[in-house]
């Protein structure tokens, strides 16, 4: 009598299932643990919201600071308008240099006519 032959048949299907109940409450397990964390992570963000639990803020925290001079320059169109301005500001006008020794500043349009009708000293 021959053996029958026991090699496998690659043709046949696979009979081994996988058991759908036990991939069922895997995925309830994994599903209550991430219910679990989300839930412990909302109250302990609930209770740490009721206790004031923040440092107090230093005086340095609160004082704004400066940078010491040269600071750079954010708009110099501006910075060159307001040099300008202060510029004409003191030519077109007439104050004291020292009273003392009776120097006194005349506005340019002025201290123009003088040299043209004087002359230069």
């Amino acid at each position: 009598m021959a053996a029958p032959d026991t090699a496998p048949d690659d043709t046949a299907p696979e009979t081994a299932e996988v058991p759908g109940g036990r991939i069922a409450r895997i995925g309830a397990l994994l599903l209550g643990v991430v219910a679990a964390v989300l839930l412990l992570s909302w109250g302990t963000l609930r209770l740490l919201d009721r206790w004031d639990v923040r440092p107090a803020s230093s005086p340095l925290a609160r004082q704004t600071l400066e940078a010491p001079e040269p600071r750079l320059q954010t708009d110099e169109a501006a910075d060159l308008a307001r040099l300008r301005a202060a510029e004409d500001a003191e030519l077109h006008r007439l104050a004291w240099v020292d009273r003392k020794a009776g120097l006194a500043r005349i506005p340019i349009e002025d201290a123009m006519d003088l040299l043209a009708r004087d002359g230069w000293p």
